[in-house]
């Protein structure tokens, strides 16, 4: 007789739940794709204009738009790193995929073979296990089915990797959408920016001649440098006196002291090398009016710097306060700023 194995018909199967199947899913990748949800992008407000017409109009409306752009450019970051996160999971995805399809392709091959062999040999109707007395081949029928059930188990795992694939690429185009929104919001944030400061450097912009060189400069902006800047350029043509600090003569060092006395920030020391241990370090290619600048390895000597590469200083005795330009220096040390 047949054997009980062979007579009895597999139950069919039914389709899974939605639930069930997203289960299965994650058992058989082992991981999907992380969550890269971008937040929706904060987008910036409105168009300034019109903007304020005063200094301290500008100045509030250019704190808003920096704690503005602040956010976004953090939201940028935020989704940068996340677009990062989806790539290698689409990776992870694509590269277990192939792997079951190579895994699937021996099985599908040998399932062929069979087949193949069956037909060849008149008995077709084996491999379907519709033949329910043929006692000779059950252990062969039995094989094929064995091979059969191979065959769909993988091919189930196959087409669930290639719709994990799927999926993770899907994200990543999501999420690089939402990065790409992101910059763009982050780039209209900053030209807001850069508009309100242009109009107020140009509200705070103060010209200044130096007689003595014939050389004019600007401090430009707003803060408590460029306020000490605009005090000292006052000082244009004050005769230089050693160790004096104002309010009439001073030395190189006593003019930022005083300078900055005049703007409420009184107490600082008379001395280059503990000034230049203030504050924060500034590259040479980011001075802006205000900073103060050093020369030679010991720092023997200090300016102010006001725009355009040129600096205010008291230079030496028999010379007077002036503007000069730091491509004539070739003993540049660095310089900081104190705010």
């Amino acid at each position: 007789m047949t054997p009980d194995h062979l007579r009895r018909r597999r139950s069919p199967r039914r389709g899974m739940a939605p639930a069930a199947a997203a289960t299965m899913l994650l058992i058989t990748l082992g991981s999907t794709a992380p969550a890269a949800h971008a937040d929706p992008s904060p987008q910036p407000s409105g168009s300034p204009g019109p903007l304020p017409t005063t200094v301290e109009g500008l100045k509030k409306e250019l704190e808003k738009l920096q704690e503005e752009a602040e956010i976004l450019t953090e939201q940028y970051n935020k989704s940068r790193v996340e677009l990062k996160a989806a790539k290698k999971a689409e990776q992870a995805a694509a590269t277990k995929a192939a792997a079951l399809r190579a895994q699937a392709e021996p099985a599908r091959q040998r399932l062929g073979e069979i087949a193949a062999a069956n037909y060849k040999g008149g008995r077709p109707d084996v491999l379907f296990m519709i033949d329910g007395s043929a006692e000779g081949l059950a252990a062969s029928a039995f094989l094929a089915q064995r091979q059969v059930d191979t065959v769909e188990a993988l091919e189930k795992r196959v087409a669930q990797a290639e719709a994990a694939e799927k999926a993770a690429h899907a994200k990543t185009a999501e999420v690089e959408k939402a990065a790409e929104t992101s910059e763009e919001a982050r780039g209209k944030a900053k030209n807001k920016v850069d508009e309100v400061l242009k109009r107020l450097e140009k509200l705070t912009t103060t010209n200044a001649y130096s007689p003595r060189t014939g050389l004019k400069a600007s401090v430009k902006g707003t803060g408590l440098p460029a306020e000490m800047a605009r005090k000292a350029v006052s000082k244009l043509g004050a005769p230089y006196v050693w160790a004096a600090a104002g309010p009439s003569s001073f030395d190189c060092s006593g003019l930022v002291v005083w300078a900055y006395a005049q703007v409420g920030k009184s107490g600082l020391p008379h001395y280059t090398g503990a000034l230049y241990g203030l504050g924060t370090k500034v590259s040479r290619n980011e001075l802006r009016s205000g900073d103060l600048v050093y020369f030679g390895g010991n720092l023997h000597h200090m300016g102010i710097y006001l725009s355009d590469g040129k600096y205010l200083h008291a230079p030496q005795t028999g010379d007077v306060v002036k503007i000069s330009r730091l491509s004539e220096r070739s003993d540049y040390a660095g310089a900081n700023r104190i705010g």
